[in-house]
Protein backbone atom coordinates (compact mmCIF):
# COMPACT_ATOMS: atom_id res chain seq x y z
CA UNK A 1 0.00 0.00 0.00
CA UNK A 2 1.19 3.53 -0.71
CA UNK A 3 0.89 6.25 1.91
CA UNK A 4 -1.76 8.97 2.18
CA UNK A 5 -0.90 12.66 1.72
CA UNK A 6 -2.32 15.23 4.10
CA UNK A 7 -3.10 18.92 3.80
CA UNK A 8 -0.72 21.50 2.33
CA UNK A 9 2.39 19.52 3.24
CA UNK A 10 0.89 16.63 1.28
CA UNK A 11 0.40 18.89 -1.75
CA UNK A 12 4.09 19.85 -1.62
CA UNK A 13 5.14 16.20 -1.33
CA UNK A 14 3.00 15.18 -4.30
CA UNK A 15 4.25 18.09 -6.40
CA UNK A 16 7.78 16.67 -6.14
CA UNK A 17 6.87 13.27 -7.59
CA UNK A 18 4.14 13.89 -10.19
CA UNK A 19 4.76 14.02 -13.92
CA UNK A 20 2.08 16.67 -14.39
CA UNK A 21 -0.01 14.39 -16.60
CA UNK A 22 -1.78 12.25 -14.00
CA UNK A 23 -5.48 11.44 -14.05
CA UNK A 24 -7.07 12.93 -10.93
CA UNK A 25 -10.33 11.86 -9.29
CA UNK A 26 -12.72 14.39 -7.74
CA UNK A 27 -16.15 13.31 -6.54
CA UNK A 28 -19.25 15.22 -5.49
CA UNK A 29 -22.96 14.63 -5.19
CA UNK A 30 -24.86 17.12 -7.39
CA UNK A 31 -26.57 18.86 -4.50
CA UNK A 32 -25.27 22.38 -4.03
CA UNK A 33 -21.78 23.84 -4.00
CA UNK A 34 -20.34 25.62 -0.96
CA UNK A 35 -17.00 26.44 0.65
CA UNK A 36 -16.56 22.86 1.85
CA UNK A 37 -16.89 21.54 -1.71
CA UNK A 38 -14.74 24.34 -3.09
CA UNK A 39 -11.90 23.51 -0.70
CA UNK A 40 -11.53 19.97 -2.07
CA UNK A 41 -12.65 20.40 -5.67
CA UNK A 42 -11.23 23.81 -6.59
CA UNK A 43 -8.68 25.12 -4.08
CA UNK A 44 -6.71 21.89 -3.60
CA UNK A 45 -6.48 21.15 -7.35
CA UNK A 46 -5.37 24.76 -7.86
CA UNK A 47 -2.72 24.52 -5.14
CA UNK A 48 -1.46 21.20 -6.52
CA UNK A 49 -1.06 22.80 -9.94
CA UNK A 50 0.66 25.80 -8.37
CA UNK A 51 3.14 23.71 -6.37
CA UNK A 52 3.77 21.43 -9.38
CA UNK A 53 4.67 24.44 -11.47
CA UNK A 54 7.06 25.63 -8.74
CA UNK A 55 8.88 22.32 -9.13
CA UNK A 56 9.45 23.08 -12.80
CA UNK A 57 6.78 20.67 -14.07
CA UNK A 58 3.99 21.92 -16.34
CA UNK A 59 0.57 20.99 -14.91
CA UNK A 60 -1.27 19.06 -17.59
CA UNK A 61 -3.42 16.99 -15.28
CA UNK A 62 -6.75 15.52 -16.35
CA UNK A 63 -9.35 16.18 -13.64
CA UNK A 64 -12.34 13.83 -13.73
CA UNK A 65 -15.32 15.28 -11.84
CA UNK A 66 -17.54 12.36 -10.88
CA UNK A 67 -21.06 13.68 -10.30
CA UNK A 68 -22.76 11.07 -8.16
CA UNK A 69 -26.31 11.17 -9.48
CA UNK A 70 -26.71 7.59 -8.22
CA UNK A 71 -26.28 8.73 -4.62
CA UNK A 72 -29.26 8.52 -2.28
CA UNK A 73 -31.17 11.66 -1.31
CA UNK A 74 -30.83 10.59 2.33
CA UNK A 75 -29.99 7.57 4.43
CA UNK A 76 -32.39 5.31 6.30
CA UNK A 77 -31.66 2.32 8.47
CA UNK A 78 -31.81 1.01 12.05
CA UNK A 79 -29.60 3.87 13.29
CA UNK A 80 -27.60 5.68 10.61
CA UNK A 81 -25.21 7.26 13.12
CA UNK A 82 -24.51 4.17 15.21
CA UNK A 83 -24.62 1.74 12.26
CA UNK A 84 -23.61 3.86 9.22
CA UNK A 85 -23.07 0.78 7.04
CA UNK A 86 -26.50 -0.76 7.65
CA UNK A 87 -28.26 1.74 5.44
CA UNK A 88 -30.49 2.16 2.42
CA UNK A 89 -31.89 5.21 0.59
CA UNK A 90 -34.70 7.22 2.19
CA UNK A 91 -36.52 7.74 -1.08
CA UNK A 92 -34.64 8.03 -4.37
CA UNK A 93 -31.41 9.20 -6.01
CA UNK A 94 -30.28 12.63 -7.17
CA UNK A 95 -30.93 11.44 -10.71
CA UNK A 96 -34.65 11.57 -9.92
CA UNK A 97 -34.97 13.92 -6.95
CA UNK A 98 -36.60 17.21 -8.10
CA UNK A 99 -34.48 20.29 -7.53
CA UNK A 100 -35.82 22.63 -4.87
CA UNK A 101 -34.41 25.53 -6.92
CA UNK A 102 -36.11 24.44 -10.16
CA UNK A 103 -38.65 21.59 -9.74
CA UNK A 104 -38.76 21.07 -13.50
CA UNK A 105 -35.24 19.65 -13.26
CA UNK A 106 -33.68 16.93 -11.15
CA UNK A 107 -31.00 17.81 -8.63
CA UNK A 108 -28.42 16.28 -10.97
CA UNK A 109 -29.62 18.26 -14.00
CA UNK A 110 -29.75 21.52 -12.06
CA UNK A 111 -26.46 21.32 -10.17
CA UNK A 112 -24.09 19.43 -12.49
CA UNK A 113 -23.37 22.27 -14.95
CA UNK A 114 -23.05 24.76 -12.10
CA UNK A 115 -20.50 22.56 -10.33
CA UNK A 116 -18.43 22.10 -13.49
CA UNK A 117 -18.38 25.87 -14.06
CA UNK A 118 -17.10 26.41 -10.51
CA UNK A 119 -14.33 23.84 -10.89
CA UNK A 120 -13.34 25.32 -14.26
CA UNK A 121 -11.85 28.17 -12.23
CA UNK A 122 -8.70 26.03 -12.02
CA UNK A 123 -8.49 25.85 -15.81
CA UNK A 124 -8.57 29.66 -15.99
CA UNK A 125 -5.36 29.66 -13.95
CA UNK A 126 -3.69 26.66 -15.62
CA UNK A 127 -4.84 26.44 -19.22
CA UNK A 128 -3.17 23.13 -20.07
CA UNK A 129 -5.14 21.02 -17.60
CA UNK A 130 -8.26 19.16 -18.67
CA UNK A 131 -11.57 19.02 -16.79
CA UNK A 132 -14.27 16.49 -17.59
CA UNK A 133 -17.56 16.05 -15.74
CA UNK A 134 -19.01 12.53 -15.68
CA UNK A 135 -22.25 11.28 -14.17
CA UNK A 136 -22.49 7.73 -12.91
CA UNK A 137 -25.62 7.24 -14.99
CA UNK A 138 -23.55 7.95 -18.13
CA UNK A 139 -21.28 5.03 -17.21
CA UNK A 140 -24.08 2.50 -16.70
CA UNK A 141 -23.44 0.48 -19.86
CA UNK A 142 -19.68 0.40 -19.46
CA UNK A 143 -18.83 -3.27 -18.89
CA UNK A 144 -16.57 -2.50 -15.92
CA UNK A 145 -19.32 -0.54 -14.18
CA UNK A 146 -21.80 -3.30 -14.97
CA UNK A 147 -19.50 -5.96 -13.53
CA UNK A 148 -18.90 -4.10 -10.26
CA UNK A 149 -22.54 -3.14 -9.84
CA UNK A 150 -23.88 -6.66 -10.41
CA UNK A 151 -21.25 -8.07 -8.07
CA UNK A 152 -22.34 -5.62 -5.37
CA UNK A 153 -26.01 -6.51 -5.77
CA UNK A 154 -25.23 -10.25 -5.67
CA UNK A 155 -22.59 -10.13 -2.92
CA UNK A 156 -23.09 -7.20 -0.54
CA UNK A 157 -21.33 -9.27 2.12
CA UNK A 158 -18.02 -8.54 0.33
CA UNK A 159 -18.40 -4.84 1.11
CA UNK A 160 -19.71 -5.47 4.62
CA UNK A 161 -16.74 -7.68 5.44
CA UNK A 162 -14.21 -5.04 4.39
CA UNK A 163 -16.06 -2.32 6.27
CA UNK A 164 -16.33 -4.45 9.38
CA UNK A 165 -12.62 -5.24 9.37
CA UNK A 166 -11.20 -1.87 8.40
CA UNK A 167 -13.70 0.91 9.16
CA UNK A 168 -13.80 0.24 12.93
CA UNK A 169 -17.59 0.51 13.09
CA UNK A 170 -20.10 -2.04 14.27
CA UNK A 171 -22.18 -3.63 11.51
CA UNK A 172 -25.46 -5.47 12.06
CA UNK A 173 -26.29 -8.68 10.22
CA UNK A 174 -29.00 -6.82 8.29
CA UNK A 175 -29.78 -4.85 6.29
CA UNK A 176 -26.65 -5.46 4.23
CA UNK A 177 -27.23 -3.82 0.84
CA UNK A 178 -24.97 -1.51 -1.17
CA UNK A 179 -26.73 -1.39 -4.55
CA UNK A 180 -30.35 -1.54 -5.69
CA UNK A 181 -32.35 -0.89 -8.84
CA UNK A 182 -34.53 2.21 -9.07
CA UNK A 183 -38.17 1.27 -9.56
CA UNK A 184 -39.03 2.25 -13.17
CA UNK A 185 -42.63 3.02 -12.11
CA UNK A 186 -42.33 5.23 -9.02
CA UNK A 187 -38.58 6.08 -9.21
CA UNK A 188 -38.09 5.08 -5.57
CA UNK A 189 -35.22 2.96 -4.30
CA UNK A 190 -37.14 0.63 -2.04
CA UNK A 191 -37.42 -3.13 -1.89
CA UNK A 192 -35.37 -6.02 -3.22
CA UNK A 193 -33.32 -6.43 -6.39
CA UNK A 194 -32.51 -9.98 -7.51
CA UNK A 195 -30.32 -11.08 -10.40
CA UNK A 196 -30.78 -14.29 -12.39
CA UNK A 197 -29.03 -15.62 -15.50
CA UNK A 198 -26.10 -13.22 -15.18
CA UNK A 199 -27.87 -9.91 -15.85
CA UNK A 200 -31.64 -10.52 -15.80
CA UNK A 201 -33.11 -8.45 -12.99
CA UNK A 202 -36.26 -8.68 -10.94
CA UNK A 203 -37.01 -5.68 -8.75
CA UNK A 204 -39.75 -5.84 -6.12
CA UNK A 205 -40.64 -2.32 -5.06
CA UNK A 206 -42.03 -1.92 -1.55
CA UNK A 207 -43.04 1.66 -2.28
CA UNK A 208 -45.54 1.08 -5.11
CA UNK A 209 -45.68 -2.77 -4.92
CA UNK A 210 -44.67 -3.07 -8.58
CA UNK A 211 -42.67 -6.14 -9.63
CA UNK A 212 -40.47 -5.29 -12.63
CA UNK A 213 -38.44 -7.73 -14.69
CA UNK A 214 -35.86 -6.76 -17.27
CA UNK A 215 -32.25 -6.71 -18.31
CA UNK A 216 -29.53 -4.77 -16.49
CA UNK A 217 -29.80 -1.95 -19.05
CA UNK A 218 -33.53 -1.48 -18.34
CA UNK A 219 -32.92 -0.05 -14.86
CA UNK A 220 -31.16 2.83 -13.20
CA UNK A 221 -29.46 2.28 -9.87
CA UNK A 222 -28.47 3.37 -6.43
CA UNK A 223 -24.82 2.42 -5.82
CA UNK A 224 -23.19 3.13 -2.45
CA UNK A 225 -20.21 5.45 -2.86
CA UNK A 226 -17.56 3.16 -1.35
CA UNK A 227 -17.79 0.26 -3.84
CA UNK A 228 -18.85 2.72 -6.57
CA UNK A 229 -15.36 4.27 -6.46
CA UNK A 230 -13.79 1.11 -7.90
CA UNK A 231 -15.22 1.13 -11.45
CA UNK A 232 -14.54 4.87 -11.73
CA UNK A 233 -10.91 4.32 -10.71
CA UNK A 234 -10.49 1.48 -13.19
CA UNK A 235 -12.34 2.93 -16.19
CA UNK A 236 -10.47 6.24 -16.09
CA UNK A 237 -7.09 4.86 -14.99
CA UNK A 238 -6.97 7.19 -11.99
CA UNK A 239 -3.58 8.02 -10.47
CA UNK A 240 -4.54 10.49 -7.73
CA UNK A 241 -7.65 11.10 -5.63
CA UNK A 242 -8.34 14.38 -3.85
CA UNK A 243 -10.92 14.06 -1.11
CA UNK A 244 -11.88 15.36 2.33
CA UNK A 245 -10.26 14.50 5.64
CA UNK A 246 -13.62 13.21 6.92
CA UNK A 247 -13.30 10.28 4.50
CA UNK A 248 -9.90 9.38 5.91
CA UNK A 249 -11.34 9.33 9.40
CA UNK A 250 -14.02 6.90 8.18
CA UNK A 251 -11.26 4.50 7.12
CA UNK A 252 -11.75 5.06 3.40
CA UNK A 253 -8.03 4.98 2.59
CA UNK A 254 -7.58 1.35 3.63
CA UNK A 255 -11.15 0.33 2.76
CA UNK A 256 -10.71 1.44 -0.85
CA UNK A 257 -7.56 -0.60 -1.33
CA UNK A 258 -9.08 -3.67 0.32
CA UNK A 259 -12.14 -3.36 -1.93
CA UNK A 260 -9.88 -3.21 -4.99
CA UNK A 261 -8.36 -6.48 -3.83
CA UNK A 262 -11.59 -8.29 -2.95
CA UNK A 263 -13.31 -7.28 -6.23
CA UNK A 264 -10.19 -8.29 -8.17
CA UNK A 265 -10.38 -4.87 -9.80
CA UNK A 266 -7.70 -3.75 -12.22
CA UNK A 267 -7.72 -0.25 -10.70
CA UNK A 268 -4.47 1.15 -9.31
CA UNK A 269 -4.11 1.96 -5.66
CA UNK A 270 -4.43 5.72 -6.16
CA UNK A 271 -2.25 8.25 -4.41
CA UNK A 272 -4.68 10.09 -2.14
CA UNK A 273 -4.52 13.70 -1.00
CA UNK A 274 -6.72 14.76 1.90
CA UNK A 275 -8.06 18.30 2.14
CA UNK A 276 -9.22 19.88 5.42
CA UNK A 277 -12.75 19.59 6.73
CA UNK A 278 -14.49 22.95 6.44
CA UNK A 279 -16.72 23.94 9.34
CA UNK A 280 -19.50 26.49 9.12
CA UNK A 281 -20.08 29.41 11.45
CA UNK A 282 -21.82 27.06 13.90
CA UNK A 283 -18.68 24.94 14.19
CA UNK A 284 -20.26 21.92 12.45
CA UNK A 285 -19.20 20.24 9.22
CA UNK A 286 -20.41 22.30 6.29
CA UNK A 287 -23.13 20.85 4.11
CA UNK A 288 -26.27 21.89 2.28
CA UNK A 289 -28.22 19.00 3.76
CA UNK A 290 -27.08 20.18 7.20
CA UNK A 291 -28.40 23.70 6.41
CA UNK A 292 -24.88 24.87 7.10
CA UNK A 293 -23.59 25.99 3.69
CA UNK A 294 -21.57 29.16 3.12
CA UNK A 295 -20.29 30.57 -0.18
CA UNK A 296 -16.88 32.25 -0.27
CA UNK A 297 -14.97 33.85 -3.13
CA UNK A 298 -12.21 31.66 -4.55
CA UNK A 299 -9.30 33.97 -3.70
CA UNK A 300 -10.52 34.47 -0.15
CA UNK A 301 -10.85 30.74 0.44
CA UNK A 302 -7.36 30.12 -0.98
CA UNK A 303 -5.96 32.62 1.53
CA UNK A 304 -7.89 31.05 4.42
CA UNK A 305 -6.61 27.58 3.55
CA UNK A 306 -3.02 28.77 3.12
CA UNK A 307 -3.20 30.58 6.47
CA UNK A 308 -4.41 27.35 8.11
CA UNK A 309 -2.22 25.07 6.00
CA UNK A 310 -1.58 22.48 8.73
CA UNK A 311 -5.13 22.40 10.14
CA UNK A 312 -7.29 19.35 9.46
CA UNK A 313 -10.38 21.42 10.36
CA UNK A 314 -10.93 25.03 9.35
CA UNK A 315 -13.82 27.06 10.67
CA UNK A 316 -15.30 29.76 8.47
CA UNK A 317 -16.24 32.85 10.49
Amino acid sequence: MNKPYFLYSGIKELAKIVTGQENIYLGIRPYGFHAGNMSTLVVYPYLLCQETKKQGTIPQFSFFIFLNDWEQDGLAGPDVKKFPFNIHPQRTTFQYLPSSEDPSKSMADYWSPKIIRKISKVQEKFSQIKIKGIRNSEMKENLIMKKHLLTTINHPELVARVLQEHANREILDEPIVYALAVCPTCKKVKGVTNITNEDNITHICTSCSKVTKGNYEDFDYWFYHKPLALPRLEIFDIDICITGMDHYKEGDYVVRQKLIDIYKSKAKYPLTLYAPTILGENGKVMGKSKENAVNIEFEKLVNIIKKNSNSSKIQIN
